[in-house]
């Protein structure tokens, strides 16, 4: 597993529990700008031993082949993180597949990190864990999303009705795949 990737602009680092103070900052920073989108946070979650233990809970993950999270860094700060891109769901046997989840801080928004991180995290992952399929499920009205699925090759598959629980609400997710055409 390739634990730091490098891009023209920036860091992509699987990070340990030791590195709980930086997550935490990331999502007090973006607290606001993240609820719309994502389900109602355990009341520990904004807590220093919260997100150790994530950490601790992923990097075991990772080391089974089961997740993949690469939190992103700019090349030029490479101390402050500006966004996440995870792999989870990682399924093998018949499916070779798995999902994509990402979040980038409010104000590195608009300027490519998210492709360019997502894109080099797909080329990483895709022949190190040999997988076929990619899924990615959006909230229709999150636009900017589609906008950036779309450009990374992903394909719109249908509404999955009622899919997740986002603030208190079953919501809609379109749902897009990206299919390896090396598998």
């Amino acid at each position: 597993m390739q634990t730091t990737c490098v891009t023209d602009r920036l860091i992509l680092n699987i990070l340990h529990p030791s590195d709980a103070d930086k997550v935490l900052s990331f999502y007090d920073r973006n607290k606001e700008h993240f609820e719309p989108w994502e389900p109602e946070r355990d009341p520990n979650f904004y807590t220093l031993s919260y997100q150790r233990l994530t950490l601790s809970i992923e990097n075991n993950l990772m080391t089974q082949s089961k997740i993949l999270r690469y939190w992103v860094f700019l090349r030029d700060n490479p101390n402050e993180i500006i966004g996440s891109v995870n792999f989870y769901n990682i399924i093998r046997g018949s499916y070779c597949s798995c999902q994509l989840g990402y979040k980038f801080d409010k104000d590195y928004t608009g300027y490519g990190y998210a492709y360019e991180s997502i894109s080099y995290a797909i080329k990483v992952l895709l022949p190190e864990y040999q997988l076929h399929r990619i899924e990615a499920n959006i909230m229709p009205s999150n636009t900017p999303s589609i906008k950036l699925i779309k450009k990374l090759g992903f394909s719109y598959e249908g509404l999955a009705k009622s899919s997740i629980h986002i603030n208190h609400r079953w919501e809609d997710h379109a749902r897009y795949a990206y299919i390896n055409p090396e598998y």
